[in-house]
């Protein structure tokens, strides 16, 4: 397998030596795993009792067309009615504050194993962009445990990289000081937010990168493309959000969309007028499943997100799934 989230996906699945992962495979794994999480979430939350306490459990992937959907509303406005653990077994809280017609703050909740979950994605993840000779420098938020720049170093110290934490650039963080950074430690790597990394090219156009992985937020072809040519890279974007548990695709050496981390979030795609399920290949809102969550899954949670899933194989021989570039993200 060229691709190192296949081998990591074949082991999640728990497939034999010897026996090929493929999108069957893959498929039969996922509603297993939706069957699990709907009856979880259906005996042990309240919110998720109410709304499909009456309906019965999906028997296929096609069957989740007449599954309702949930709504970041919901998660205002019911969060803590859609967690199915005991308060005692959350170690993290994410608070968003939201607009809106409701105004509450969106809150996101987590075990311990549910953020192990992330931080074993961000490994292998990783493994498409650096390897244990790589300094990698996240200007990602990264203070509190749990954060996302937190679970990236602590997935990217896995591969045996060094790795350095500076943090959203803004007034305290200079561009002098993140140059030091990056010649003092021989930094060959960079992960940051689109725009903040693109404002750091601009400002150091005379460094030379490996490669960039931009996340957090739409990423620009133009983006991509002027950070590629003037540092002399590879440039990768990947696409997550906090309810997603912060990862869900991420491109591979061929960077032509983003390989989905199928088994632990079914992607769906939904027509933006009947919100009914649309083909590979057509563009519409991004809706998602979790199939490994303890503390709080989320069932066709409504992104807001537009992207679509590509129909053909991609060049690299991964049998994941890929995500265009999603072209317009929802204010979170």
């Amino acid at each position: 397998m060229s691709l190192p989230l296949d081998s990591w996906s074949k082991t999640k699945i728990g497939l034999p030596e010897g026996q090929t992962l493929s999108g069957e495979v893959i498929r039969e794994y996922q509603i297993k795993k939706i069957r699990d999480t709907f009856e979880i979430a259906v005996a042990n939350s309240p919110f998720y009792k109410e709304i499909y306490g009456d309906i019965p459990v999906p028997e296929s992937l096609e069957d989740m067309a007449d599954i309702p959907f949930t709504m970041p509303k919901d998660l205002a406005l019911h969060g803590e009615d859609m967690i199915c653990v005991p308060q005692k077994e959350i170690s993290r809280i994410v608070t968003m504050e939201t607009s809106g017609t409701t105004g509450a703050p969106k809150r996101v909740f987590f075990t311990e194993e549910d953020q192990e979950l992330t931080i074993d994605y961000f490994h292998h993840g990783m493994q498409n962009l650096i390897d244990d000779t790589d300094r990698l420098l996240i200007l990602m938020p990264y203070e509190r445990p749990g954060s996302v720049g937190d679970l990236l170093k602590k997935g990217v110290k896995r591969l045996g990289a060094r790795v350095f934490c500076l943090g959203l650039i803004d007034d305290d963080l200079s561009y002098n000081t993140i140059l030091d950074v990056i010649y003092n430690k021989g930094i060959t790597s960079i992960v940051g937010i689109p725009d903040q990394v693109y404002g750091l090219m601009k400002h150091t156009a005379c460094l030379k990168m490996k490669t960039v992985l931009l996340s957090g937020e739409y990423v620009s072809p133009k983006v991509a493309s002027d950070i590629s040519k003037i540092w002399g890279c590879r440039v990768f974007e990947h696409y997550g959000m906090r309810e997603m548990g912060l990862g869900c695709a991420v491109s591979c050496h061929v960077l032509k969309g983003y390989h989905v981390r199928e088994t632990d979030i079914f992607i769906e795609i939904v027509d933006t007028e009947s919100r009914k399920p649309v083909n590979d290949g057509t563009w519409g809102e991004i809706v998602f499943t979790t199939l490994t969550r303890k503390g709080m899954p989320f069932i066709r949670y409504r992104t807001g997100d537009e992207g679509r899933l590509l129909k053909e194989p991609c060049p690299c021989g991964s049998v994941l799934k890929r995500l265009d570039r999603v072209r317009k993200r929802r204010n979170k």
